[in-house]
């Protein structure tokens, strides 16, 4: 048979890529594709870091919920996210309306980062 070996692509019509969005109440959340590629149900907490030179949000996963800057993640079926309107106020970025942002993961410290347009601070 001629598609032995081959695996048939049944996911039609879901996203794969991974996104990251600052919704319009403060909340950052995450994407299936991001919860699947980055493994999000590992972890139960974040710590959230800005790079005011590059604009960049690195979001850092743990399960530690002793350290210092601790947000819990909310899991919900189909939709996972944590509070982020106090860094984002404390930041001044702005969280309306809602945009979303491809991410990229680091496998060595568990960090999801990505860049805010120029437009978005």
């Amino acid at each position: 048979m001629i598609l032995e070996g081959f695996e048939k692509f049944t996911e039609t019509g879901r996203s794969f890529t991974p996104k990251i969005s600052i919704r319009a109440n403060g909340q950052i959340g995450f994407n299936r594709g991001a919860v699947n590629r980055f493994d999000i149900d590992r972890f139960d907490y974040v710590a959230v870091y800005f790079n005011k030179k590059t604009s960049q949000i690195a979001i850092q996963f743990h399960n530690n919920e002793n350290q210092e800057g601790a947000i819990k993640i909310v899991k919900r079926e189909n939709n996972y996210f944590f509070s982020g309107k106090s860094f984002l106020e404390y930041y001044n970025i702005g969280y309306k309306p809602t945009k979303t942002y491809n991410a990229e993961w680091h496998d060595t410290d568990n960090v999801a980062v990505f860049t805010l347009n120029a437009n978005d601070e």
